[in-house]
């Protein structure tokens, strides 16, 4: 019985552990800042329009952390917003999902990013036809690493 339960104690170790390192190699590790919002062509991916965020829009971040946690702030709307819980990252799927807990209520929440780089993060926004051509285009938050 001794045996089975080291086993047990030992299996659970290692797949917690490798949880953790899992995350600790996130792409998505670290402070973004909203730096400007974009419209991007469906038809071939250019940059159709660009405008850089001022103001409280600016000042919206996003901090992850290795051990899973994460914290949203947005000052654009009142009260404001201050988000903190879990986090998750699929890179096949390319979506970050949130478990919020907010007074005592628990959310699941998610983001899906058009692009991840070690400095820029685009989190999709929208879709729509902006130039006509028949074409849905994405927009885009754009999130510089701090």
């Amino acid at each position: 019985m001794k045996k089975y339960k080291l086993t047990l104690w030992l299996s659970v170790l290692v797949l917690t552990s490798c949880q953790k390192d899992d995350q600790a190699d996130s792409p998505v590790l670290g402070m973004w800042k909203a730096t400007k919002n974009r419209i991007i062509s469906g038809n071939n991916s250019m940059i159709l329009l660009q405008n850089p965020l001022t103001g409280c829009e600016a000042s919206t971040t996003y901090q992850f952390w290795s051990n899973g946690d994460f914290e949203y702030r947005q000052y654009c709307s009142t009260p404001s917003i201050h988000e903190t819980g879990t986090f998750s990252y699929g890179e096949n799927s390319n979506t970050i999902t949130f478990y919020i807990t907010t007074d005592g209520n628990n959310q699941l929440g998610s983001e899906t990013l058009y692009a991840l780089t070690n400095t820029e993060m685009q989190i999709i926004t929208g879709k729509s036809d902006y130039d006509m051509d028949g074409v849905q285009d994405t927009s885009v938050t754009v999130y510089t690493k701090q």
